[in-house]
């Protein structure tokens, strides 16, 4: 167990039982850790939300993902791996099957980690997590993948639903939830010395649980021969969500995907960052693209200055509404809503008609 309780701070943790949901199959990450023990440089990405890119932990040094990096370099050496952060605040595990291949893929990572406190505790969310499991695990080089699972205050987290695909995979899945709640409960620590909020850990937060995991990969590395060999990823293995984004990509207006046919209104680019080459209207509009989809969604701006409204239509019929107004809001960021799933894959065509008075940005399609 932990030597100092919740307050430990980061480096002085041991492997914590109750933070280790399931260590399911260790071989792929043994395997890379044995790698790096030898001398070979580790490719490592993290997959998240804004826990992951670092919300909330002031000094960048006490985020989770610097703790990890730290201990890559103290246990094989500096420079003995590459990192690279894919953490996007606002997002989930929907999003992140659409942007993995574009954001993640290309990098070629030996070690994924994952992490989405943004999903909820729903059907849906199982299906997205199922789909973006088995494709980072099908990759070619054989990636170790971690899951981390967060809390928000209250206990509200998906982790029931991420263990289906989880656990049936083996893929290891360390729990925050089930690590600091019964602490809290215990006394041994207050939820307020750990985070700002109801959710995001703090600089004390994020060395609490970066250290909780380097306590986990110190006990893997300490008996990385015990854990067998790599496979390739069994495909034969029923998906329980239907692996229904097994092709899910991002398309923009460069996209070879798309084919716009109109744009009136649109004369600008988009502006949050990490998604511009989308569509602006600055005061309606009308956008008519086709793509080959069987599952269409929308990422588009919510807007604090006020955003408008969109009616999106797929082959002439209703798909859904779009209210990008976040008045006053914490921030600019990018939603996304799934609004058609077919049985079958076909050319289609989707406008997107803006209502007049406050600008409006189309992000990205989401196809699949």
């Amino acid at each position: 167990m932990d030597k100092g309780g919740a307050g430990a701070p980061e480096g002085e943790c041991e492997m914590s039982e109750a933070f280790v949901y399931s260590r399911g199959d260790l071989a792929r990450l043994g395997a890379r850790l044995r790698a790096a023990a030898g001398g070979k440089k580790t490719k490592i990405a993290f997959l998240g939300d804004s826990i992951t890119a670092g919300s909330c932990a002031y000094e960048p040094e006490n985020r989770y993902t610097a703790c990890i990096e730290r201990w890559w370099a103290e246990r094989f050496g500096e420079g003995a791996a590459e990192f690279k952060n894919a953490g996007i605040g606002a997002t989930d595990s929907y999003l992140t099957v659409h942007r993995v291949s574009e954001d993640v893929f290309g990098f070629e990572p030996d070690v994924i980690f994952i992490e989405f406190i943004n999903d909820a505790d729903s059907d849906f969310y199982m299906t997205s997590m199922d789909s973006l499991l088995r494709r980072c695990l099908s990759q070619a080089n054989c990636p170790a993948v971690v899951m981390i699972e967060m809390t928000q205050e209250d206990g509200t987290c998906p982790q029931r639903v991420h263990s289906m695909p989880g656990k049936l995979y083996g893929v290891p899945m360390l729990s925050y939830h089930d690590y600091i709640l019964p602490e809290i409960s215990a006394g041994r620590a207050v939820w307020q010395d750990i985070s700002p909020d109801n959710i995001h850990p703090n600089d004390k937060g994020h060395r609490l649980l970066g250290g909780l995991i380097t306590g986990f990969l110190d006990s893997v590395a300490d008996s990385a021969e015990d854990f067998g060999e790599v496979k390739p990823f069994d495909a034969s293995v029923k998906s329980p969500g239907g692996f229904k984004y097994a092709e899910a990509v991002l398309a923009g207006k460069d996209s070879p995907r798309i084919k716009v046919l109109a744009a009136e209104g649109f004369s600008g680019d988009t502006s949050l960052s990490g998604f511009t080459g989308g569509w602006r209207a600055e005061n309606g509009g009308r956008l008519v693209i086709e793509a080959e989809f069987r599952n269409l969604g929308v990422l588009y701006g919510m807007m604090t200055a006020g955003g408008s409204t969109a009616q999106v239509t797929v082959d002439g019929k209703p798909a859904g509404t779009l209210n990008a107004d976040f008045s006053d809001g914490w921030g600019d960021y990018g939603k996304n809503e799934e609004l058609a799933a077919f049985a079958e894959k076909a050319r289609r065509t989707v406008e997107i008609t803006i209502s007049e008075g406050n600008p409006f940005e189309v992000l990205r399609l989401m196809l699949s």
